[in-house]
């Protein structure tokens, strides 16, 4: 009796390890299938986090070029942009209060959602096009993008402010009533060692 007793403790134990063996063989694909799918969700995941970056690296708006303009230098750059001398104190006094001769500048969002770009803070409801394609844009007057009115070679941005002073005067500018419509300093000073030079050169030449 005791004997047949520890036949069938030896069969139950046997018949155990079967089952636990047979369970761990059938877990095992299981497995390997939940292992495989966690590893092509995060490839998944890895591939559309580059292209992500791809594209706000292709998108990306390229930068900038821009600067803080010195007084006299602005005035030799309109004066060379054919800016009459007789005007250059005023577009100096209207950008030094619109932007202090910063050609970067974007004003703060006006009351009807347009904004104010440049040296001498060009309205994007009227004069340029902004890239955001904004439905506050409405006309564009100077054919320009306002971009274009950000940049170190301010070129756009006077022809643009010439042609809003020549449609609207000087009072197109808040700043003028304020700040220049008054006796202001000459420009003379900017353009001396320029004088001066010459000067010598004829000198020279005789």
């Amino acid at each position: 009796m005791q004997m047949k007793c520890q036949n069938v403790t030896r069969h139950r134990r046997r018949h155990e390890e079967v089952s636990t063996a047979t369970a761990a063989q059938r877990s095992l694909p299981t497995f390997i299938a939940a292992a495989a799918a966690s590893t092509t969700t995060v490839a998944t995941t890895i591939t559309t986090i580059c292209c992500c970056i791809w594209l706000l690296l292709v998108h990306a708006p390229a930068p900038t070029q821009t600067r803080r303009l010195q007084r006299c230098e602005l005035a030799g750059q309109l004066y060379i942009l054919d800016v009459p001398k007789s005007e250059l104190s005023l577009w100096l006094c209207i950008a030094h209060y619109e932007s202090r001769y910063n050609t970067h500048v974007v004003g703060n969002r006006n009351a009807d959602g347009s904004g104010d770009y440049g040296l001498f803070q060009i309205s994007s409801r009227y004069w340029c096009q902004p890239d955001n394609g904004t439905k506050y844009y409405a006309f564009n007057e100077c054919n320009v993008k306002c971009s274009a009115l950000l940049l170190d070679d301010i070129t756009e941005a006077v022809d643009c402010a010439r042609t809003i002073q020549r449609r609207q005067g000087w009072s197109a500018w808040s700043v003028y009533s304020v700040y220049c419509n008054r006796t202001l300093n000459e420009v003379d000073d900017c353009f001396e060692s320029v004088s001066e030079e010459v000067h010598v050169d004829s000198e020279i030449e005789k």
